[in-house]
């Protein structure tokens, strides 16, 4: 292995104990994201043994036993299931779906508005200096 740095060094010398978030994933059936989460999200998932190399995300090591013992803590707690949003009637949905329309409408119309405008402004001036040269090779060929 790597240069470890220790955070239980109790482990130190038993480096063939340690897990990875890698192999956690693989173990657990998960994805590696799904163990970062658990890492930092659930304050019971063992604390960390090591740090493989220096780099800020450097690989966290695990002890193996432990991981285990939570994963089967974990599998045996029941799950906590958040009780389905409320149905809203369809016709509410279309409802605020045509006002945010009706809404952009309305935002969008306002920008035609000042983009004619703007337009208008500079069909003048391109009018003004389209006058301007015709006086000036008017002037040129007299």
């Amino acid at each position: 292995m790597s240069l470890l740095t220790w955070h239980r060094p109790e482990f130190e010398g038993r480096e063939g104990e340690l897990i990875n978030q890698n192999a956690i994933a693989e173990l657990a059936g998960v994805t590696r994201a799904a163990v970062s989460n658990w890492t930092v999200r659930d304050k019971t998932f063992p604390a960390v043994a090591a740090v493989q190399g220096t780099q800020p995300q450097a690989p966290r090591l695990y002890v193996l036993t432990e991981v285990a013992a939570w994963l089967a803590a974990r599998a045996s707690r029941p799950r906590t299931q958040r009780a389905p949003a409320p149905r809203r009637p369809r016709r509410e949905i279309l409802a605020e779906r045509a006002e945010r329309a009706a809404r952009r409408i309305a935002e969008e119309q306002q920008r035609m508005t000042a983009l004619y405008a703007e337009l208008g402004k500079a069909a003048e001036r391109l009018k003004r200096a389209e006058d301007e040269l015709a006086a000036v090779q008017a002037e040129l060929r007299s």
